[in-house]
């Protein structure tokens, strides 16, 4: 407990500690003398099982009690209240929606949720925006349609994580494992946190603190490979970054110290850094011959050739986003 508590004793604890030596020798007492001392036991025996209570008792769920030598007892918990009747929600359509969230992966290309909704949760994402120029653009659009056609032979279908190179444009959310899935490529600082809601403007502080002064660098990508996500459910085609992977790795240490802060899992040990361009279902869909190739072709060293400057840390709490420009 963060502050002290003054206990004092009874009238009756007093007598009854005095007494302890009586036990010592046998009285025969009357019933009446019997049922009052009794009582008197049972109210010490009572009184020292509050003391444990209180003594076990956390700061977080302690009410104080105004009457004296009263108990601090936890509180009751809340029971959670039944759901709304739908004859009543269907009164106020367009209204939020109470009902328990129910995940469709129909509504989402046959994506899983690598972990359950759970109302309360915060999904937040650290990354940095790769802001891609007309060229690098095109570049990657001749990579997409080039790896469709190899892949479409065995029926798979793959699907950008650019929003603006998507057939289905309602795909604009971020996915479990933190791939892009928004106009601009981006490449991943945080593994998938999940923060309660009273969390989240003292998390992004410590985040941005530690970003204040941090200087603006360059990056290119050396590889192109294949990934797959942490359920094996997903595979990705991922430009691999090589210049500027130190700096990547500098900004991550300082991320993964204040994700320990609020008990998220740090990022991975020995990253290996890369923007993810586009994404199939099952583990093997894009994989190593693909690959090489697009490495066959000439627009795997026109993407290698390019610098891109890294300007932002970029963090998605929910459906909000906060960005930091570096100086």
């Amino acid at each position: 407990m963060s502050g002290l508590v003054e206990y004092e004793l009874s009238d009756n604890e007093s007598d009854n500690e005095n007494n302890e030596f009586n036990l010592l020798s046998v009285d025969y007492k009357t019933d009446e003398e019997g049922e009052s001392e009794e009582r008197k036991e049972n109210s010490s025996e009572e009184k020292l099982l509050k003391r444990k209570q209180f003594d076990d008792l956390d700061d977080e769920h302690v009410v104080i009690s105004k009457k004296r030598e009263s108990i601090l007892k936890e509180e009751t918990p809340r029971k959670d209240l039944p759901p709304l009747p739908s004859d009543f929600l269907q009164l106020y359509p367009g209204k939020k929606d109470y009902t328990k969230h129910i995940d469709d992966p129909s509504k989402h290309q046959g994506r899983i949720r690598s972990k359950p909704h759970v109302e309360g949760d915060w999904a937040t994402h650290v990354y940095v925006d790769v802001t891609l120029t007309e060229e690098a653009d095109h570049i990657i659009n001749k990579i997409e349609e080039l790896a469709k056609e190899v892949v479409s032979k065995d029926g798979i279908k793959i699907i950008s994580c650019i929003e603006d190179h998507q057939d289905n444009n309602s795909l604009n959310e971020l996915d479990p494992n933190g791939h892009c899935e928004e106009t601009k490529l981006h490449i991943s600082l945080s593994k998938p946190l999940f923060l309660k809601y009273h969390q989240i403007e003292h998390f992004w502080n410590k985040l941005r603190n530690g970003f204040l002064n941090w200087k603006r660098f360059s990056l290119s990508f050396a590889n192109i490979t294949s990934f797959s996500n942490d359920d094996k459910n997903r595979s990705f085609l991922a430009l691999e970054v090589g210049k500027g992977s130190n700096e990547l790795k500098s900004m991550v240490d300082h991320v993964n110290k204040v994700a320990e802060d609020f008990r998220q899992k740090p990022f991975y040990e020995n990253p290996r850094f890369h923007a993810s361009i586009l994404w199939a279902l099952g583990e093997t869909s894009i994989d190593r011959s693909l690959c090489d190739a697009i490495k066959e072709t000439e627009y795997f060293e026109s993407i290698t050739q390019h610098v891109f400057n890294i300007e932002n840390m970029v963090c998605k709490i929910g459906n909000k986003t906060f960005t930091l420009d570096l100086k």
